[in-house]
């Protein structure tokens, strides 16, 4: 089923239902185990069989993808190809991602189709079993998968990222804001900022919330840490 968000902000209307399009027809071509996500620059815009993620249109965009924005690193080429992804149900995917790009070669969205392989693992299990007694199979064969450092992760909502992106920082995901002192909150921000987490909409008022300061406050902290990160900032 494909699901999208109207009024698109960044891309062409038309442009947008060209896409839209054709992550509706992708999703029903490659079927129930390929997701297919059409997003901008800040958010999902259309998605085909958003279950595999766990996914929906107006989610944020994944760890890797705020990061590639952040740190304006494309790739040398138009996609990348069969790289690991985790879905919010836990479940590991193989990902890949097409650039979409304007003629200038200006980044302005992303289209992903993220496959799960995990109804093949019982295949898998059952084509062993024929050729082992269940003994051995059971005692000798194992169809899993291998998780990967630095895999992709994907976020259901803004909440769940920022409080991935907080555990991942300070160790534990229920810090409390007034128990930080001032360098710790600092080192958060920066690091909220080297992940792109502050160009997802609606950051600024929950990430205050959490650090126990106000959004001034928080500006303030960006600021600081941006001079930091790159000092040819004014």
């Amino acid at each position: 089923m494909l699901m999208a968000q109207g009024g698109d902000k960044t891309m062409k209307d038309f442009k947008l239902r060209q896409y839209c399009q054709l992550v509706s027809f992708l999703g029903r071509a490659l079927g129930p185990d390929y997701e297919v996500v059409l997003t901008d620059l800040h958010s999902i815009l259309a998605i085909s069989n958003g279950h595999v993620s766990g996914r929906s249109v107006g989610g944020p965009l994944s760890d890797v993808a705020l990061k590639i924005l952040q740190t304006n690193q494309l790739p040398q080429n138009s996609s990348i190809l069969n790289y690991q992804g985790r879905g919010i149900n836990g479940k590991i995917l193989r990902c890949s991602t097409f650039f979409l790009k304007t003629a200038t070669g200006r980044l302005e969205g992303l289209l992903c189709v993220n496959f799960d392989d995990s109804r093949y693992h019982e295949l898998a299990r059952k084509v062993f079993g024929l050729c082992h007694p269940d003994s051995y199979a059971g005692q000798n064969v194992e169809i899993s998968q291998i998780t990967q450092t630095g895999s992709e992760t994907f976020y259901s909502d803004l909440s769940t990222l920022i409080e991935d992106m907080f555990s991942r920082v300070s160790g534990k995901s229920d810090v409390a804001g007034e128990k930080l002192t001032y360098r710790e909150k600092l080192r958060i921000v920066l690091a909220l900022y080297q992940n792109g987490v502050f160009s997802v909409k609606g950051t600024i008022p929950e990430v205050s919330a959490r650090l126990g300061v106000s959004t001034a406050t928080l500006y303030r902290y960006i600021s600081k840490v941006k001079k930091e990160a790159d000092p040819a900032i004014p």
